[in-house]
């Protein structure tokens, strides 16, 4: 089913972004509506027209939305009144709930009338009315704005123990949110939170979370700096330590909550729960957090559920709900069957730094990498299997019905090693990460990847390629050049004397290339300026994930490369050798200029799913394609890509996520078939 997920991207810090989703947040819930099985088109909710031009052209069969909107009292009701406008389906609840839910005052009045217990509360819109109503309270009150979520205008001073505090407070209050304040009676007691997911639990009401953290000298308050600043110091319990009466009390008020306010698919109400275990309504949020540790996610997990399986069933509610029939519905029933068998397939690294032979296996991973990424693959809820890449692969695989393959193999012996996986994958079919036999094939070869990004019109170094026993070699190159083994990687054959200036340095080096067995000799114009790697991931169109400078501590005339030295050693960000900066200290221009280069030669050379493009470039910023690499190491705070990726706001288990999603994709469209 295609999904398209409408959501408001978070920024920066400003309180008026409290609720909006970061990017990180973005990707996992479009990564976990993926691993349900469908296909995901972001829109970002803009404050011009543009993102229902998008909405409009997406041709989605759903709409999945978290947008919370800019401003005023309806603002969560805009989306979903979008959607109605537009004729398109969608997840949650209507414009109606959404309005009232925002406005906590009048959601109170609705569900007394309901049976559900509120404490005693006012709303104050005038400043004029705080000084006539302190008088009339009972204390302690609770202060808080009447119109805003992710406990906005909550701080530790809202309890107010007395006329003072409450007449101080309340207006300081009004004045930053001047469209209302919500006055209530405090209730002494424990927070408890109430996650609901249609056709999940007990009627959809999942079991009740507690969060720890959140008191001070004795008082609860879940103020607005735990909640947005130090979420690290609130722990969420699930199931929540309460007794089997007070459970009951709570599963039954959340569903007169439901239904009393017109709830659609998912929602999270907060309670209090005084000493001797009465119950009582706070608060619901129609749109509820989405990210993967929010209390709604421990809930789903104690009742069997994953992050992606709680998705699909938050879809699922939606596809029933407003009877979306036919060809899509199907195709997204048949896709959630089940969780596919994954391998991840390797080479291991077993020769220490300098051991004869070491060299040969550079590009191999380590004990730790491949536990790293095997672990990273559980962590986004996949069964994982570790097979080595060796002669026994097709037995292996078939063996243990693999479905997809997590390839990281290098291979062994030969010009196409790197294709050996995913051809073999091809003749069992069996799906596979990253691009398949063809690209690795042609990425491999330096030469012929250059020829085809400059048969496209990018700039590339001039070169020649020469072949072990070649007698007379000749060449028109300008110097400095640079000689390199053609088909390898890792920087394996480059050392500080790979650099030549004239002919008698050539001639020397290329002998010794030959005589260390390093096969054909790529021969290049050496590009003197910076160094850059750009990781880039996707299929279709990519997208960028990040880009790195290798700031290498010679001086520039020295004619500095990334040796085989450089990358051995055990400090990747800053040693002797260079200092890697990420994100660079470039222009805009440049930056554009980067980015457009590396996904083009990743479309260019037909690469699928991820890869890391490097490039020189000039002092006057002409940017040199000089590799790009489908296979990249993914050592964790190792390997160029998996710095990139963290130090660009993606974290481990994210990049890996986002690696093998495809992958997954596309077995399931093949078991659709």
């Amino acid at each position: 089913m295609k999904i398209a997920f409408v959501h408001n991207l978070k920024k920066s810090s400003a309180i008026e972004e409290a609720e909006f989703d970061t990017a990180e947040v973005i990707e996992e819930i479009s990564g976990g509506i993926i691993d349900a099985g469908h296909e995901v088109l972001k829109i970002e909710m803009s404050k011009g027209g543009r993102w229902i031009d998008q909405l409009i052209s997406s041709e989605a069969d759903l709409v999945f939305n978290t947008a919370e909107g800019f401003a005023g009292i309806g603002r969560e009701a805009l989306a979903p009144t979008v959607f109605e406008q537009l004729n398109m389906k969608y997840v949650g609840s209507g414009p109606f709930a959404c309005f009232l839910t925002l406005d906590k005052y009048l959601t109170k009045n609705v569900l007394e009338k309901k049976g559900v217990i509120t404490p005693e509360s006012y709303f104050i819109s005038d400043s004029r009315e705080i000084d006539s109503l302190a008088s009339e309270l009972s204390y302690p009150v609770f202060v808080k704005p009447n119109f805003e979520g992710s406990s906005k205008g909550i701080t530790k001073r809202s309890k107010c123990d007395n006329t003072k505090e409450f007449v101080s407070y309340s207006k300081e209050v009004l004045a930053q949110f001047p469209e209302g304040l919500l006055v209530e009676k405090y209730i002494e007691g424990r927070d408890i939170t109430v996650p609901y997911v249609f056709g999940l639990g007990n009627e959809g009401v999942l079991e009740p979370v507690e969060y720890s953290g959140i008191e001070t000298d004795g008082v609860t308050i879940y103020d607005y700096d735990l909640k947005n600043h130090n979420g690290d110091q609130v722990g969420v319990n699930c199931p929540a330590n309460i007794d089997n009466d007070v459970k009951k009390r709570l599963i039954d008020q959340m569903k007169l909550v439901v239904e009393g306010l017109g709830i659609n698919d998912m929602a999270r109400a907060d309670f209090r729960v005084t000493t001797t275990g009465e119950v009582y309504f706070i608060e619901i949020n129609a749109l509820p957090s989405l990210q993967k540790d929010a209390g709604l996610f421990c809930a789903t997990s104690v009742a069997g559920k994953n992050y992606s399986e709680t998705l699909g069933a938050i879809i699922e509610s939606a596809i029933q709900r407003q009877c979306i029939a036919g060809p899509s519905l199907r195709k997204s029933r048949a896709l959630d069957l089940r969780k596919p068998n994954v391998a991840l397939v390797y080479n291991v690294k077993r020769k220490k730094t300098g051991e004869v032979g070491y060299e040969e296996e550079a590009e191999f991973d380590s004990e730790e990498t491949i536990n790293a990424i095997g672990e990273a693959i559980r962590s986004n809820g996949h069964n994982m299997t570790l097979i080595e890449a060796d002669r026994n692969l097709a037995k292996n695989l078939q063996d243990n019905k693999i479905d997809v393959v997590f390839n990281i193999a290098e291979g062994l012996h030969k010009k196409s090693r790197e294709a050996q996986v995913p051809a073999l994958c091809d003749l069992l079919g069996i799906e596979h990460t990253g691009s398949d036999a063809a690209c690795l094939s042609i990425t491999l070869n330096k030469s012929l990847s250059t020829k085809l990004v400059l048969s496209e019109g990018l700039n590339a170094p001039r070169s020649k390629v020469f072949e072990v026993g070649t007698k007379n070699i000749k060449h028109d190159l300008r110097y400095p050049v640079i000689l390199k083994p053609n088909l390898e990687g890792t920087s394996k054959g480059i050392y500080d004397n790979s650099v030549v200036r004239n002919d008698e340095e050539f001639q020397k080096r290329i002998t010794q290339c030959f005589d260390e067995n390093m096969g054909a000799v790529l021969c290049e114009e050496y590009i003197v300026g910076r160094e850059f790697t750009v990781g880039v991931w996707g299929n279709g169109v990519p997208s960028v994930i990040g880009i790195s400078e290798i700031e290498f501590k010679e001086p520039m005339d020295s004619l500095p490369v990334y040796s085989f030295e450089a990358k051995q050693e055990s400090d990747p960000l800053d040693n002797k050798y260079f200092k890697l900066q990420s994100p660079p200290d470039i222009s805009k221009k440049l930056h554009r200029k980067l980015s457009k280069a590396a996904k083009d030669i990743f479309v260019i050379t037909g690469c699928r799913d991820i890869a890391r493009a490097d490039f020189r470039v000039t002092e006057d910023e002409e940017v040199y394609f000089i590799e790009i690499n489908p296979l990249p190491g993914l050592s964790p705070g190792f390997s160029d890509l998996s710095i990139i990726a963290d130090k660009n706001g993606i974290s481990y288990n994210q990049l890996i996520g986002k690696i093998i999603r495809p992958s997954i994709k596309r077995w399931r469209q093949s078991k659709n078939k």
